[in-house]
């Protein structure tokens, strides 16, 4: 059993994941993975440092589902450009019911069954009224989450003190 680390394309968050010895994956490699939020695409950064052997660690850590093929992988460009739609009409409503919400980025899972938005705002939102909307206008699952401000910086590909892009 190896390990391996992770990145998100949208979030850019990394995580470890489990392969198996036979699987052979590469730096560079897309994955499809399973998260609490659906199948989502991953990008494999390297082995990553033993982490020893503990049970406890072991049972949080998920398994790779498999590789994604060069077919899939030009899905990925069809997809991103879905979220992309998706987020501008998004943003219309949003600017319209929640005015203090700083929509961040939107995404869709890879079976495309879930919308997911990621947002900033200074203090707890009541969004009860703009998911209703929302679902209304995509007909889909949509998933708001909040995040923090220096992590919208990430996400967007923002440069922090000497120009170095803010990346963990």
């Amino acid at each position: 059993m190896k390990i391996i680390n992770i990145k998100f394309r949208k979030t850019k968050k990394v995580y470890p994941f489990i392969i198996s010895d036979s699987e052979d994956y590469k730096k560079g490699d897309y994955v499809l993975v399973d998260t609490i939020r659906g199948e989502q695409i991953g990008i494999v950064l390297g082995i990553a440092l033993n982490r020893g052997n503990n049970d406890q660690d072991d049972l949080k850590i998920r398994e790779v589902k498999r590789k994604l093929s060069e077919g899939e992988i030009e899905k990925l460009a069809v997809l991103d450009k879905k979220a992309d739609e998706a987020y501008f009409k998004c943003k219309k409503i949003v600017k319209r019911l929640l005015p203090e919400m700083n929509l961040v980025i939107g995404e869709y899972t890879f079976d495309e069954g879930k919308l997911i938005f990621y947002f900033t705002a200074n203090s707890r939102l009541d969004f009860r009224e703009l998911v209703k909307e929302v679902n209304k206008t995509f007909k889909k699952r949509v998933e708001f989450y909040q995040i923090k401000t220096n992590d919208e910086g990430r996400i967007l590909s923002a440069f922090g003190k000497y120009g170095r892009e803010i990346y963990w």
